[in-house]
């Protein structure tokens, strides 16, 4: 006689869960898997569901499933007893004869023979080939829709403290990250923007530094009309990568954010309009901050301007430090930055310019300045830092030296470095 078949859906890409067919009440999810079943449990199911299609040596899943520590001096019963427990576990939630569906053979482990599994990441994986191998990308745009909306989450997200699942997290992370910006791609080129914008959005917080899905959605909110939109979620991202990474953004999405800010309007023959457009919308008092590809640039067209000219102007650096001279950790660095960013922009003039050079320093260039004139400036500049830092511990060191005008014959050897006590006003 036939046995009954019964067929089980195991959810992996994100939260895990699995469940019978047919049996409403035959669902185990996540939440109720780790509240009430010790861990060694539930990556025991994991491991076993991951790896259906196959029989498991008990040396392998000692390996994985008790990472090495079991407990007692005998891992091979350790693992029987989680068998056992498991297959209880699996009973009271519903699912019928533990013991028929966990199997145990001379050493190995399996499923029952009539359990059909799915695994939704093997179903992703059937979705993603079919996506690349069709004839043309918009043909395989249904099965790249599709497999993303299995991308629940990171593979077993809640199980990071597992080894064995640490390869396939990052293999599922790339597969997703891939797809999704290909497919993203496509949609773009079909003006679906909305949808476009939605998945960029969902990928850009899944990896909020793969750069090339953040230019995706930059040019996704530009195709779609909403311009501002894409020139503040580059300025969302730029602090995001100095803050975390103390790294400037890609050269290409630079590029992509001048263009932005760049003035699309029709020829116009009229001068003056043309200075309006020139002009600071909402012109405030101090010194003026500005992109370090624009600040660069500035540099080099004073540094020229130098050789007719003969005009004194310097250059200065900032940079924060702890209370005992060490560089501030990420995380520690935010704050203090946005604050002497104020200080700077307050205590200098509306002719100094200013620009954020790494996760911890600013360059300072001060047109018609002396040396001793920069330095004063400087100091007026710290001290409004401490005054606003009250009760933190840190300290600001600065540099100052001349700027120079191209292929200058010497090195100036005049810079001036002031080592500050730590802030504890």
């Amino acid at each position: 006689m036939e046995q009954e078949r019964y067929s089980l859906y195991v959810s992996v890409l994100g939260k895990f869960s699995i469940r019978l067919g047919g049996m409403e009440t035959a669902d185990v999810s996540n939440g109720e898997l780790s509240g009430t079943t010790p861990l060694r449990q539930h990556s025991f199911l994991q491991y076993l569901c991951v790896f259906h299609d196959r029989e498991v040596s008990q040396e392998e899943l000692i390996d994985a499933v008790c990472d090495g520590d079991t407990g007692t001096g005998d891992p091979v019963n350790t693992l029987k007893t989680t068998l056992y427990r498991t297959r209880q576990l699996l009973e009271t939630l519903g699912f019928p004869d533990g013991k028929r569906l966990l199997r145990y053979r001379r050493g190995y482990y399996s499923w029952a023979p009539e359990l059909d599994i799915t695994l939704d990441a093997e179903v992703f994986d059937g979705l993603y080939d079919e996506f690349y191998a069709a004839a043309t990308p918009a043909e395989g745009l249904d099965a790249g829709l599709r497999a993303l909306r299995l991308y629940q989450g990171e593979f077993l997200s809640n199980s990071v403290n597992s080894l064995w699942t640490v390869s396939l997290r990052t293999y599922y992370h790339g597969k997703y990250m891939k797809l999704a910006r290909d497919t993203a791609e496509i949609l773009y080129q079909q003006g679906r923007l909305e949808e476009g914008i939605e998945l960029c959005r969902a990928t850009t917080t899944a990896d909020p530094f793969d750069e090339e899905n953040q230019l995706l959605m930059m040019k996704l909110l530009q195709a779609a009309g909403l311009t501002q939109a894409a020139i503040q979620h580059y300025e969302k991202i730029r602090s995001l990568f100095m803050d975390q990474l103390g790294v400037t953004l890609s050269e290409e999405l630079s590029n992509f954010y001048r263009k932005l800010t760049r003035s699309d309007e029709p020829r116009e023959l009229d001068l003056g309009n043309i200075r309006d457009q020139l002009l600071e919308n909402d012109p405030v008092d101090g010194a003026y901050f500005c992109e370090y590809s624009v600040f660069q640039n500035m540099y080099r067209f004073i540094a020229r301007s130098t050789v007719r000219t003969g005009q004194a102007i310097q250059l200065a650096m900032t940079v924060l430090y702890d209370r005992n001279g060490e560089p501030l950790p990420a995380k520690r660095c935010t704050e203090p930055m946005d604050v002497l960013h104020d200080a700077i922009h307050r205590a200098l003039r509306t002719g100094d310019i200013f620009t954020r050079y790494s996760r911890d320093q600013y360059l300072v260039m001060l047109p018609s300045s002396s040396y001793e004139n920069a330095a004063m400036a400087l100091e007026r500049v710290l001290a409004a830092y401490e005054r606003t830092l009250s009760g933190m511990t840190t300290q600001v060191q600065y540099s100052i030296l001349p700027v120079l005008p191209p292929k200058a014959a010497e090195a100036d050897s005049g810079g001036f470095v002031l080592n500050r006590t730590p802030a504890q006003v």
